[in-house]
């Protein structure tokens, strides 16, 4: 065989090797991968810019749904065998010994409680199963005053303690806890945690719709993050904003996805503490910017109990803090109002079809 003939096919060779190598790189990565899941009785999404190999994923996925299964085991009343359900089924008042994640969950819980003076409290579960919003709940129903009443006496946040040891204690038999108006922002955060250790620097993280993100998207600019038209229509997709945020948590807490509708009035799964019944209010969504997911998630409860003049000037008075509520005008119009920081903060530009 002439030696020129050789020199082609060894080439011809070396370059089928080299493709076929190339190929099997590339088809190891994946650009801008971006993975979804199931917790806490909702959906999850986690986004990641850059090109990232597949194994390593298949090792970022395995720790977020181990750390969300924990979490859930931990927090979840709809598991019959989590932690806040033995505790709730639990009639002695001894203390309990909790996990350590249940624990900060607890406290956060209760210190917002106090930093709100009772807008926010853990304790609700006896309420929300009689209106039909919680685990427990039968039929989804406006309840009796008797009934609010009676059911009132074995709530309150400040029947129940965590000490340093982490042990939890209630001075009422029947109180039980209901974390899942802030224990998704703590999930949100419990991924940024693995995504930051495992030395990500652009990424985006939700649970329900509560959000954590760092860095730039795939375009290279801030992360956009929509904030619904605040319609009990589920086919109506339309914003009403965008926020454009680099480093931050957000939550939004409204009435229009969850509720009961009896007599042309509409009663939000949010219930007041205070009184026991369904906010009542032209109030239709808080939205708030905060340092982490689980302030973000408590916060937005708050202010949706407090309204939008409490709950704006409560927020002034919280560095870090800043809180956009939408409220339904007479007319239907939506009115957006802010704290005086929201603006700068997220960069907030209404949409083109609010």
């Amino acid at each position: 065989m002439p030696r020129k003939k050789i020199i082609q096919m060894i080439v011809g060779l070396a370059l089928i090797v080299f493709l076929g190598v190339g190929g099997i790189l590339r088809s190891g990565t994946i650009e801008n991968p971006a993975h979804w899941g199931e917790t806490m009785g909702t959906s999850y999404s986690v986004r990641i810019v850059g090109k990232i190999k597949q194994r390593e994923l298949k090792m970022l996925h395995a720790r977020i749904e181990t750390r969300l299964t924990e979490i859930n085991r931990q927090v979840s009343t709809w598991d019959p065998k989590s932690e806040i359900a033995r505790f709730n089924k639990q009639e002695s008042t001894d203390p309990v010994l909790c996990s350590e994640s249940f624990a900060t969950v607890v406290r956060q819980a209760l210190e917002l409680s106090r930093a709100t003076d009772g807008a926010f409290d853990p304790t609700l579960q006896p309420l929300l199963n009689l209106w039909g919003f919680g685990s427990e709940g039968d039929v989804r129903q406006v309840p009796s005053p008797e009934d609010i009443s009676k059911t009132r006496n074995v709530t309150g946040w400040k029947k129940v303690g965590i000490n340093a040891a982490s042990e939890l204690r209630k001075s009422e038999p029947g109180l039980s806890l209901a974390l899942g108006a802030i224990a998704k922002g703590y999930g949100v955060d419990e991924i940024g945690v693995i995504l930051n250790d495992m030395g990500y620097k652009n990424w985006f993280a939700e649970i329900g719709g509560e959000v954590v993100v760092r860095g730039l998207n795939p375009e290279g600019v801030p992360w956009k993050i929509g904030i619904q038209h605040p319609t009990t229509n589920p086919m109506d997709e339309r914003l009403q904003g965008i926020l454009h945020i680099t480093h931050g948590s957000v939550a939004t807490s409204g009435d229009y996805r969850n509720y009961i509708q009896e007599d042309d009035i509409l009663y939000s799964h949010i219930l007041d503490p205070r009184t026991g019944y369904a906010v009542l209010s032209d109030t239709a969504s808080v939205t708030v910017s905060a340092p982490t997911c689980m302030d973000a998630d408590g916060i937005a409860t708050a202010l949706f109990v407090m309204g939008d003049q409490q709950g704006l000037l409560w927020v002034e008075q919280k560095p870090g803090v800043e809180a956009m509520i939408l409220i339904r005008g007479k007319k239907g119009e939506i009115i957006e109002k802010f704290s005086s920081g929201f603006k700068a903060a997220t960069r907030y530009t209404p949409a083109l079809n609010p």
